[in-house]
């Protein structure tokens, strides 16, 4: 696939792009989950790397994350779109962001934050559409999409759920935190309240038109330590919390999202589905 002669635009490249857009940032490991299904990972190298060369994307060696197995030679390489791939974006009605220029002076923790948050997301909406589940993720809103300026609340994505069922139009919001840092009491607070208001006056069912009948967040860990005490930060504001908020570990969401690995700190004792019934 990989050669120095322009493209011919493959619907494995639009939906590369179409995700790229949706979220921002891709890396390796979620291309190779997500796109180019069924081809050596070689063949899909060499096909960035045309992509690249014509300004559809732009690949860039950054640091290597904790985790993540790659030789000095070939680093930890991180996706967006470039001049071109913009373009096609937008002839196709798609609306991204222009990286281009930023794209360099970024930090590579925030990208790589970037990556981890579509993983999650594309990983829940791909199983839930799959799986045995009555429900499946019916949009996926990106951190812009989902800031809503009245508030101080700022979701790192917002997934919208609606059961499988068609004569059912009701939906289920779930507001999706990545935590990549040990979480501070002050900084617990502060997103208690924040989300503790965003549902009670239902910003988000008003924003979006939507008939909302429940509402879920949904901290995903992704150290082991810091997850045990994000859960102690929460029960020392169990008074704070009367909706449904959940922790799980971002090695456990991307591996078995529907299964029940996801604990709520008010009911530690056993653990529960995502979209399952909650006490």
């Amino acid at each position: 696939m990989g050669n120095k002669n322009k493209p011919r635009i493959l619907d494995d490249d639009i939906d590369l792009m179409i995700r790229i857009a949706r979220h921002g940032f891709v890396d390796m490991d979620y291309i190779q989950l997500f796109v180019y299904r069924g081809r050596k990972i070689r063949t899909i190298k060499e096909r960035l790397k045309q992509l690249a060369l014509h300004d559809y994307l732009i690949v860039e060696r950054t640091f290597i994350p904790a985790n993540h197995t790659a030789s000095f030679r070939t680093g930890y390489k991180i996706v967006t779109l470039g001049k071109r791939g913009l373009q096609y974006m937008e002839d196709m009605g798609y609306e991204a962001k222009d990286n281009t220029k930023a794209f360099l002076s970024y930090s590579p923790y925030y990208m790589y934050h970037q990556v981890q948050v579509a993983t999650v997301c594309d990983i829940i909406q791909s199983k839930y559409e799959d799986g045995n589940s009555n429900w499946y993720v019916d949009e996926i809103l990106n951190e812009k999409e989902a800031y809503l300026e009245d508030t101080s609340n700022r979701p790192d994505a917002i997934l919208i759920f609606k059961q499988k069922d068609k004569t059912k139009t009701s939906s289920v919001l779930v507001y999706v935190e990545l935590e990549r840092s040990y979480p501070t009491q002050t900084l617990a607070e502060k997103k208690i309240r924040s989300y503790r208001r965003v549902i009670h006056e239902e910003l988000h069912a008003k924003a979006l038109s939507l008939d909302i009948i429940d509402y879920r967040v949904l901290f995903v860990c992704t150290m082991r330590n810091a997850k045990r005490l994000l859960i102690q930060k929460i029960r020392d504001n169990k008074d704070r919390i009367d909706f449904n908020l959940l922790v799980t570990g971002y090695e456990d969401v991307t591996q078995h999202p529907l299964d029940a690995i996801y604990t709520l700190p008010l009911h530690e004792k056993v653990q529960y589905k995502l979209m399952g019934q909650l006490p």
